[in-house]
C-alpha cells in the first residue's frame, strides 16, 4: 500500500462515503450526546470508552509517525483502554479531540517516504505500513461497536 492509499482510506472511514455505510464522523454526529457517556453491557463500556481506546492507538501511530522510538501500548492495559475524560459536554469533546488526531495523523503521514512504510515499527514485529493499516481496520471495527452500542442505547 502506499501514503497516498493508506491517506484515502483514513480519510473516507473518517470523513467520507465508505462503501460500510456512515462516516465514523456523521455516525458521532448522530448519536444523542446523553449517549456517549452511558455503558452497555456486562462491561458497562461506553461510546467514550470506545473513543478513548481509539485516540489512544491512533496516538500511538502519531508518535511513530514524529520519530518517538520509546512510544508503546500494552494490549488490555490502562493505555490500552484510558477511563473517559470527565468533561461536560463528551460529544464536542470526542469529535474535537478525533478530528485533532485525523489532521495530525494525515500530515504527518505526508510527510514520510514510501520507503518509510516498509521500515519496522519500533517495539513492534511489524512494518509501518502494517502500523497504519490497523489503524484503518481499528477504526472501523469500533465505529461498528459505537453503531451497536447506540442501537442498544435506543431501546
Amino acid at each position: 500500500m502506499t501514503i497516498k492509499q493508506l491517506t484515502q482510506k483514513l480519510q473516507e472511514i473518517y470523513k467520507g462515503s465508505p462503501w460500510h455505510g456512515a462516516s465514523l464522523t456523521t455516525q458521532l454526529s448522530n448519536i444523542p450526546a446523553e449517549h456517549y457517556t452511558k455503558g452497555v453491557g456486562a462491561s458497562q463500556k461506553s461510546i467514550a470508552h470506545l473513543l478513548e481506546h481509539m485516540l489512544a492507538w491512533r496516538q500511538l501511530a502519531i508518535e511513530v509517525l514524529k520519530g518517538n522510538k520509546t512510544c508503546d501500548i500494552t494490549l488490555n492495559s490502562k493505555m490500552d483502554w484510558p477511563e473517559p475524560k470527565p468533561v461536560g459536554q463528551p460529544k464536542a469533546y470526542y469529535l474535537s479531540k478525533l478530528e485533532e488526531s485525523q489532521e495530525e495523523l494525515l500530515a504527518l503521514l505526508n510527510t514520510k517516504s514510501e520507503d518509510w512504510l516498509k521500515e519496522q515499527t519500533p517495539n513492534k514485529t511489524y512494518q509501518n505500513e502494517f502500523l497504519l493499516q490497523g489503524i484503518v481496520e481499528h477504526d472501523l471495527y469500533h465505529s461498528g461497536q459505537i453503531g451497536i452500542f447506540n442501537s442498544l442505547l435506543k431501546d
